[in-house]
């Protein structure tokens, strides 16, 4: 992943990233319910965009010491209008290379580990900052997200016309690398589904939530007539313009 692409298409569109982020805002929601039960007095959140998990996280750990870090600034200038009591530390930052003063009792992060370079090593590097009995819970994206763009667009361009999304990790691959740094460990994986007017309407959404990743590649041009050919397979083969959102679930625990 080109994290400066990533990065580049998160910022333009920090500021209508909230109305395009449904699925981003259950998946927190599912977060939270993970971790229901847990007490935690020292909090990390890696890729917190515009805050809506961070929200959640602090209205339940009221009490807690919480940093919230991202890659963009502009999403991290978004966020920081949503705490005007300066009662989360925020930083820009990459989650790959953070660096912090003693262990967390949580690191968290809500559909940015998807974009890792090496997501192995991370959370290697995750572990080790964990205090004993700390907890890593996270969602990301799997690589049936947008599964039907992905057949639609290979059915015209070719099976070389690839999305972001094509790349994201398998779960046998997830579990692999949790079990190499985590004895404990539970992984569960959802399938969100969203539909649209027409291929514009569901490019613009992804485009504004920033999950389009890299995009396209740079030589594929869709014009009208390529859309309004493309919209004609999409209905034959799935009835609508619908969208998947696959999404991992994970809570693990650090122990002795």
């Amino acid at each position: 992943m080109d994290k400066r692409i990533i990065n580049g298409n998160f910022s333009k569109n920090a500021k209508s990233y909230d109305d395009h982020a449904a699925v981003q805002s259950r998946c927190a929601e599912r977060l939270i319910e993970l971790i229901r039960g847990e007490r935690f007095s020292r909090i990390l959140e890696i890729g917190c965009g515009t805050g809506i998990y961070t929200r959640l996280l602090r209205d339940k750990y009221g009490d807690a010491e919480m940093t919230a870090l991202d890659i963009s600034e502009d999403m991290i200038g978004v966020a920081r209008k949503k705490f005007p009591a300066g009662d989360v530390s925020f930083r820009v930052a990459d989650g790959e290379q953070m660096a912090m003063d003693g262990k967390a009792d949580l690191i968290t992060s809500n559909a940015s580990f998807q974009w890792f370079e090496d997501l192995c090593g991370t959370l290697e590097l995750f572990a080790e900052a964990l205090a004993d009995g700390g907890v890593l819970c996270f969602s990301m994206y799997g690589p049936e997200t947008f599964k039907e763009f992905r057949d639609v667009l290979e059915s015209h361009f070719g099976r070389h016309r690839r999305l972001s999304s094509s790349r994201f990790i398998c779960r046998e691959e997830m579990e692999i690398i949790l079990a190499k740094y985590f004895k404990r460990f539970e992984l569960a994986e959802e399938r969100f589904t969203a539909d649209f007017s027409s291929i514009w309407d569901f490019l613009r959404d992804v485009k504004h939530s920033g999950s389009r990743g890299e995009g396209l590649e740079n030589d594929l041009f869709l014009g009208r007539d390529a859309i309004r050919e493309m919209e004609k397979t999409y209905i034959e083969k799935f009835n609508r313009i619908v969208a998947t959102h696959h999404v991992y679930f994970c809570k693990a625990r650090k122990v002795g």
